[in-house]
């Protein structure tokens, strides 16, 4: 059991409730559907050390990995990678790599996120425009 603590009490007793089979069933039927599996090999230590980086960030070890290989991915092509099967090009906008590294660090010091970052860009650079035409 896990102990949460207040900032007004001591700490505080966690209990789960036990998962039943059929939860366990359905939750391993929906992963088999809609995932792939993939397996990881690193060298000694290093899985370790992956984990304390992620949690650092207050990602799963499994979301940190699946952040470096897209984010990596952006980088090595210039622009977001669609998954298999979504719409091509749908919300979808390549940028060369020098522009995405500057709208990702633009977006980090405003505190959004690249996609939001850069809508609030355009629409901010469309207004300006539409005043000039005037």
């Amino acid at each position: 059991m896990e102990e949460v603590q207040t900032k007004e009490s001591a700490p505080l007793e966690v209990k789960y409730m036990p998962v039943s089979k059929a939860q366990q069933k359905s939750v391993h039927k929906y992963v088999k559907n809609n995932y792939d599996r993939m397996e990881l090999t690193v060298q000694k230590g290093r899985k370790d050390l992956i984990k304390a980086h992620a949690e650092a960030r207050g990602e799963s070890t499994n979301a940190f990995i699946g952040r470096a290989i897209q984010e990596t991915m952006e980088r090595d092509t210039g622009g977001p990678q669609e998954a298999a099967g979504a719409p091509a090009g749908v919300g979808v906008v390549s940028l060369p790599p020098e522009a995405l590294k500057m709208a990702q660090e633009a977006a980090q010091a405003a505190g959004e996120g690249v996609p939001q970052f850069v809508a609030r860009a355009i629409e901010s650079r469309a207004a300006l425009d539409e005043q000039e035409r005037g």
